[in-house]
């Protein structure tokens, strides 16, 4: 143990107690430098909101320094000191940890483990112990100062743990660990750390963790060597993994540090250590004193040694073994990330430059002069959920008919079909502004049939005749160019005039929307829509689905999905997705209840809209959400007309009628949606016996980086040998 007149601890005093005042005001005549930053940390603790014991504060005095300094009682200190452990360590992993008590031979690495130990709060106690003295050839890896010269190696290292927390109790062994004290000093340890220079109390310290069940752990300064040994789990076990062969510590003490080397190699592997290490180890003797080690290496052995302590306190997967954590061959593999020289520079863009118009001025080219093939290509230009293009469309000469194509399979959030027959009914309707506009409109009959429709049964006809409807043909140019448009918007006070052409498109299809555009009903319709999409990342399955849907560049099936070049992410945004679909982070996430910043993005859009757009059903049947799919092109492609960027906004459980379809989306969240279900048709005013078929936002926005491809596969001429159609454009 440290002799008493070697001060490595703070004195802590109270101030609800006379005596420990007394002692402060002695200290303040004799002149220490008493600092007084309390009002700052109790600022910081307020800041967190927790409740708290009412602490008196302490004074911590370092007679090494002759400073004093106030603090914060011990709860409160400790609740403040850590808290940007948080997540990274759960409060209960935090508490756990408070508990265990961990021992270090060694102060050299070990200096860097005890210090990284105290920083993250992953230890309740510590035990020091080291013989040496710290030399100048020591300041080379070890963080001390000059006037530490001559001073004991734990002794520094407790001084600056007690400075950094002057509450974690540290013990000091200024005699290192003998055969006579190595008992005493693993008794009551939860974790052994052995930093120590020689091989013999290397395999004493093992013989006695074998014998009183303690796990052992270790870094060796070259190319990141870490080995855990766990006793605790096998007290059977060959110290260093058996690789010592049948040598004991007595043995092992007698011998020359030349004559150890070759049980050094066993350990090091010699054909894994560093080229500058085995060229190091020939010339100790000569013209080295000992091991050489660098200040980097020492550092990463806090790292990895701390980790693993860590783990084993928290009963993670830490077997016995050995890896390492070698960074050369990774900074000798650096290359430029893939892609990375397609990022636009953003400071090349003009100062200035305005923003596209959200409309294109002309339709896009490509459009089949065949009146017959023009409706076609217009139908297959409609919306649909994830882009999957679920219809079928069979040409005869005087009709078209349709129905929901074999694939793909409904993923989860399309209950009952929903979203693939709202989608249908965007593409007849889109079939009918073609057809008058090349003036071979005739009648349209959607087929009310009851039940989840199948694929292939005809759910809707559109007769090809003679007649034109200028209503609808004045949507022709427009549909054409219409597009989701998921950029950021800009502050937009919608007009009279916008509401009433929305409105006015959908009555000219008889169907029905709501506008909501008050700002409170704006943010609460905002966290709604967030917190469905905090679930989809969430929950496995729906996570799964999600992710399927994207396309990334150079994808080899890009014509149907959702490019991720359209989702409108900024640079920021852009750097974070691969974060964000990370299945490993959303599961830790999962596991902790947290995750509100998965619905930021749409957060932000919502509440950067000029409003919403609720497109209604009269029922809740297959026929109705056709006509809703009707109702949703049509208002869609009118704002757009008027400027206005529109991008679908609707939450996972849009289709769900009752808690069954709810425990089918996500078992897990069944109650979050349940009551996000609710909330929405509260601030909606869902009509009674109806439906909603889509959420639209809407307002001022850039143009729409660039608009989905179309699938090939999804017409048939009837009598067509082939059976395929190519689609127009």
């Amino acid at each position: 143990m440290a002799s008493e007149d070697i001060p490595c601890a703070a004195l802590l005093l109270a101030e609800d107690l006379e005596a420990d005042m007394a002692v402060l005001a002695r200290l303040r005549r004799e002149g220490v430098d008493l600092r007084d930053r309390l009002d700052d940390q109790r600022a910081g603790l307020a800041a967190l909101g927790d409740d708290l014991p009412d602490e008196a504060p302490r004074w911590a005095y370092y007679s090494w320094s002759r400073i004093a300094v106030r603090i914060l009682g011990p709860a409160g200190f400790d609740r403040l000191r850590l808290d940007r452990n948080r997540n990274k360590i759960t409060a209960d992993e935090q508490a756990r940890l408070r508990s265990a008590k961990v021992g270090v031979v060694g102060l050299s690495v070990g200096h860097a483990v005890a210090y990284t130990l105290a920083l993250e709060g992953a230890c309740g106690a510590l035990r020091l112990a080291d013989f040496d003295t710290l030399e100048l050839s020591n300041m080379n890896r070890l963080p001390v100062s000059v006037a530490d010269l001559g001073v004991n190696k734990a002794v520094i290292a407790a001084r600056r743990i007690a400075e950094l927390d002057p509450y974690l109790p540290v013990e000091v062994w200024t005699e290192g660990v003998t055969p006579e004290t190595v008992g005493a000093f693993c008794r009551d340890l939860d974790v052994v750390v052995d930093e120590c220079d020689s091989l013999d109390v290397k395999l004493l310290i093992r013989t006695e963790a074998a014998r009183q069940r303690l796990p052992v752990v270790m870094h060796t300064s070259d190319r990141g060597l870490l080995d855990v040994e766990r006793f605790d789990l096998d007290g059977d076990l060959l110290p260093f993994h058996g690789l010592l062969g049948d040598i004991d510590p007595e043995t092992l003490q007698t011998l020359s540090t030349r004559d150890k080397v070759p049980y050094v190699l066993r350990l090091l592997d010699p054909e894994e250590i560093s080229a500058r290490m085995a060229a190091s180890m020939l010339e100790v003797g000569e013209s080295l004193e000992t091991w050489p080690q660098l200040g980097a290496d020492v550092g990463l052995g806090g790292v990895t040694v701390s980790a693993a302590v860590r783990g084993i306190v928290l009963d993670h997967p830490v077997a016995s073994g050995r890896c390492r954590v070698d960074l050369d061959p990774h900074l000798d593999a650096l290359d430029v990330p893939s892609g990375a020289s397609d990022v636009p520079d953003v400071a090349d863009e003009p100062a200035g430059t305005e923003p596209e118009a959200t409309v294109p001025k002309t339709p896009p080219d490509g459009v089949p002069q065949d009146p017959v093939e023009a409706v076609i290509d217009a139908a297959i230009r409609a919306p649909s959920g994830g882009n999957a293009q679920p219809w079928s469309i069979v040409v005869e000469p005087d009709r078209l008919t349709f129905a929901l194509a074999p694939e793909p399979e409904p993923v989860l959030m399309d209950l009952h079909r929903r979203g693939s027959l709202v989608a249908l009914g965007a593409a007849l309707h889109n079939a009918r502004v073609a057809a008058a506009n090349h003036k071979i409109l005739g009648p349209e009959t959607v087929l009310d049939r009851p039940g989840e429709p199948e694929p292939g049964v005809p759910l809707a006809h559109l007769e090809l005749g003679s007649d034109t409807d200028p209503d609808l043909a004045a949507y022709h140019s427009g549909m054409l160019a219409r597009a989701t448009n998921r950029s950021p918007g800009d502050p937009h006070t919608v007009t009279d005039d916008e509401l009433e052409t929305m409105y006015a498109a959908a009555r000219l299809v008889g169907g029905r929307i709501g506008v909501v555009t008050e700002s409170d009903d704006i943010a609460r319709l905002a966290e709604i829509l967030a917190e469905s999409d905090r679930v989809r990342y969430l929950d496995n399955r729906l996570r799964s689905e999600m992710v399927a849907e994207l396309r990334w560049p150079g994808d080899p099936d890009p014509d149907s999905g959702i490019e991720v070049d359209s989702l409108g992410l900024d640079t920021a945004e852009t750097a974070m997705l691969d974060v964000v679909l990370r299945d490993d982070a959303l599961d830790r996430l999962e596991e902790w209840g947290l995750g509100r910043g998965l619905g930021k993005m749409t957060r932000d859009r919502v509440l950067g809209s000029a409003g919403l757009v609720a497109v209604f059903t009269e029922g809740r049947s297959p026929a109705d959400y056709i006509r809703g799919g009707a109702v949703v092109e049509s208002v869609w492609i009118a704002a757009q007309e008027i400027g206005l960027a529109v991008q679908p906004v609707s939450p996972v459980f849009l289709y769900a009628d009752t808690r069954s379809d709810l425990e089918r989306l996500s078992p897990r969240h069944v109650d979050d949606l349940d009551a996000l279900r609710q909330d929405l048709h509260a601030v909606l005013k869902i009509p009674e016996g109806g439906g909603l078929a889509l959420l639209l936002r809407f307002g001022r926005a850039s143009a729409a980086t660039m608009r989905s491809r179309r699938r090939n596969d999804r017409v048939r001429h009837a009598g067509d040998v082939e059976g395929l159609v190519p689609a127009p454009g």
